[in-house]
């Protein structure tokens, strides 16, 4: 079974766009129904960012602390992390490498690589000699496949059907 690592950005997207609480509630029907399969996960980073919001993205995140979505860092988990801090402070400025490496980003890299999964993230590959430290081109570094939101839900299935 393929599984995926959420990045936060998936959540936010989610929440602010097409699957609005309101307005898309099966979407997070099936999403609770991923984590519960173990088809998707995240790190405990990215809840230490959501849980923060303050709002219903927050209240949701917050009700399934324990639900099998966020994971903490085991030791395997770690030891990608440090190979991944250690590139990022090689090839990037020191300011950019240090508001990646202080957010979710590297971590949502570091389990999908010790887990074999693949990353769903919203953003995109930016070129070589761009100064942004971007999830995309760290996945490619590291041979960790990376889909956007779209194509993964399709690969996984979702439909959202009027009843």
């Amino acid at each position: 079974m393929q599984r995926y690592c959420l990045d936060e950005n998936v959540f936010i997207e989610a929440k602010n766009g097409p699957y609005r609480f309101s307005m898309a509630p099966g979407f997070w029907t099936w999403l609770d129904r991923q984590v519960f399969a173990g088809v998707v996960f995240s790190s405990a980073m990215v809840y230490e960012k959501l849980s923060e919001g303050g709002d219903e993205l927050a209240d949701w995140i917050v009700a399934r602390k324990d639900a099998g979505l966020f994971f903490a860092p085991d030791m395997q988990v770690q030891k990608e992390f440090r190979l991944i801090a250690d590139y990022v402070r090689q090839k990037y400025l020191h300011r950019q490498s240090e508001e990646f490496l202080g957010g979710s980003d590297p971590w949502v890299i570091a389990h999908a690589k010790a887990e074999n999964a693949v990353v769903i993230t919203s953003e995109v590959v930016v070129p070589l000699e761009s100064r942004k430290v971007k999830i995309p081109n760290i996945c490619k570094e590291f041979g960790v496949p990376y889909l956007s939101p779209y194509e993964a839900f399709q690969n996984l299935g979702l439909r959202l059907v009027l009843m």
